[in-house]
């Protein structure tokens, strides 16, 4: 999904409201794949290794870090591969996203893309803009807006 979005990023004829659009639905699909995708995950790396004659531990044994095998562990293949891999990835995703693209960014391009005179202004909004001009109090200040 990320892959996709970044293709389409850096894609020159990308209007600045289809790339935050795209962005929004990257971010849904993101949430929907935590809270729904292990399942469906497991299955698929399941049918996988049925298919390749590849051994898969059972998934409610205790998970063993590194290669002692002295060390106790209260934790479960299963827990340590959903929380402390599938969730991490996809938080470290999601904190990737809104790193390059906070709420202050992504509220500046789009008040910028309402200013774009393609197909008459189409993307023409007032309350978007006057987000925009909030940005430059000293341009905008209270009286003007």
């Amino acid at each position: 999904m990320s892959n996709e979005l970044s293709k389409a990023l850096l894609k020159k004829e990308q209007d600045i409201v289809n790339a935050m659009v795209f962005l929004d639905l990257t971010k849904e699909r993101l949430q929907v794949m935590r809270e729904d995708g292990w399942v469906s995950l497991m299955d698929d790396v399941s049918s996988f290794c049925a298919k390749h004659d590849i051994v898969v531990p059972n998934m409610e044994e205790f998970y063993i870090p590194g290669k002692s095998k002295h060390r106790p562990s209260t934790v479960t293949y299963s827990h340590h591969l959903c929380v402390d891999l599938f969730y991490s990835v996809i938080d470290l995703q999601f904190q990737e996203l809104n790193s390059h693209f906070d709420v202050v960014s992504s509220n500046f391009l789009l008040g910028m893309a309402n200013l774009n005179p393609v197909n008459s202004f189409a993307n023409f909004d007032k309350e978007k803009i006057m987000t925009l001009a909030k940005y430059y109090p000293d341009e905008f200040g209270e009286l003007k807006l």
